[in-house]
């Protein structure tokens, strides 16, 4: 009975540390394909990112190219002024025209200032004037930034918004901005970059689509999904085939948005893990484990998801296998020592039985004949017993006989002394003198 109450417990702890152990390989699963799928958008982001920013330097360097050939012009002029073939107010006169009429790319122009912001040369009316304290539809003052990039470093680039001729709504723009000192301008020229921001949304929508039928691939845990959030907890990308939208038309969806977002981690490639109730099956609320990490190169957060079930369902499995198993070796170790001992028991009840036998003086050697021919300790001592009892036996019965003798000599004996003592007696000598005188008279 301890022997089966040990092994069932040990079943017990090996189930319990089996699933543990199992379950914290689900876990393990569950990140590995979170890093794994991370990388993935870590890439297809940086093709879009380097995109975007090589792009922009290119764009960046051909400004600067463009307003440093007017430069050179410039000072081809000023050169005609030192060898007296113009007036500097002649020379400047030009410049300034040359500067107001001069168009590329998109009817981009070039633009002059003094360093307090006063337009000298400006081919949008809505620029003419003392513009130090103008903001652009995002409240920046970047006239106040051209002169301060001008006089600290010489030549810079300034982003802000500005508004297209016909267009209604702001597009990004970049300027570069350069110090003639000469003349003491601030010359500047710039472009609109939305042109790159609609490439690099049309590149983010294809890498959004892959990124989607990507992680419809990805497979872990039973039911474990992996998705993407931005950092106000809307859905970006979602597995293709798999409907999100209660993440954000629903209450509990929303607030398992908010509290994923909110849960960013601080570090990039760091996994933060939560454990929250979701309805992703069939509207059953449940609870789930998620794995939240930041995509580098954006604001993007990627989100893993499992059913906690999936988690314990392997580790459960498992540890029911394992009980089984050991359930199964402990009924084989206790058939076996059942047999083992019945084996051993009933040589020995055997010979119980035959010391008793020989208590009560009715022992028989063919009782332990089966005991006896066993090869093994039992069979040994079987034989020994039976020798040792078949000797007993044959002293008693020599005994018994002996006692037998003694008595029969002891009898007769007693007999002779009986009569001797009778044939002496005075009453036995008066019968002997009687009849003696009887046989005379006769």
């Amino acid at each position: 009975m301890l022997l089966a109450l040990s092994a069932t417990a040990t079943a017990a702890v090996s189930a319990i540390s089996v699933r543990t152990s199992e379950t914290s390989s689900a876990r393990e699963s569950m990140a590995n394909a979170h890093k794994a799928t991370k990388l993935l958008i870590d890439r297809a982001n940086a093709d879009v990112t380097r995109y975007r920013s090589e792009t922009l330097a290119t764009r960046k360097a051909q400004l600067k190219d463009l307003l440093m050939a007017q430069v050179g012009a410039l000072d081809q002029l000023r050169a005609a002024v030192g060898r007296g073939e113009l007036t500097d107010r002649e020379a400047r006169a030009i410049a300034e025209q040359m500067l107001f009429t001069y168009r590329y790319a998109n009817n981009d122009y070039f633009f002059v200032f003094t360093p307090d912001m006063v337009s000298v040369v400006e081919p949008n009316p809505s620029f003419v004037g003392n513009m130090i304290d103008y903001q652009d539809a995002n409240g920046k003052y970047f006239f106040q930034e051209f002169r301060e990039v001008v006089l600290t470093r010489g030549d810079g680039y300034v982003d802000y918004v500005a508004t297209r001729a016909g267009a209604t709504l702001p597009s990004p723009k970049v300027s570069y901005v350069f110090l003639y000192k000469p003349w003491n301008w601030v010359i500047g020229t710039g472009v609109y970059l939305d042109d790159i921001d609609n490439e690099a949304a049309t590149r983010l929508s294809t890498t959004k689509l892959s990124l989607s039928n990507a992680l419809a691939e990805v497979k872990f845990n039973g039911e474990g999904f992996l998705f993407v959030l931005d950092q106000e907890g809307h859905v970006v990308v979602t597995p293709a085939r798999r409907d999100l939208s209660a993440l954000s038309n629903t209450d509990w969806g929303r607030r398992l948005s908010a509290s994923l977002a909110g849960g960013e981690p601080s570090t990039t490639g760091e996994i933060v893990n939560f454990s929250n109730v979701a309805q992703f099956r069939n509207g059953r609320s449940e609870q789930w484990q998620f794995d939240v990490s930041s995509v580098d190169s954006s604001k993007w957060l990627l989100v893993s998801a499992v059913p906690q079930a999936e988690l314990n369902s392997v580790g459960n499995s498992l540890a029911v296998r394992q009980i089984v198993i050991a359930a199964a070796i402990l009924l084989v170790g206790l058939l076996i020592g059942l047999l083992s001992s019945r084996r051993i028991v009933r040589p020995v009840q055997a010979l119980t039985s035959a010391a008793v036998a020989l208590e009560e003086d009715r022992f028989d050697p063919g009782t332990l004949d089966r005991a006896a021919a066993r090869n093994d300790e039992v069979g040994a001592l079987a034989r020994a017993f039976r020798r040792m009892a078949s000797e007993i036996v044959e002293r008693e019965r020599k005994l018994r006989d002996q006692v037998t003798q003694l008595r029969v000599v002891v009898d007769r004996a007693k007999v002779e002394r009986e009569v001797g003592e009778i044939t002496e007696s005075d009453f036995f000598q008066r019968l002997q003198e009687r009849a003696e005188e009887m046989r005379r008279n006769d």
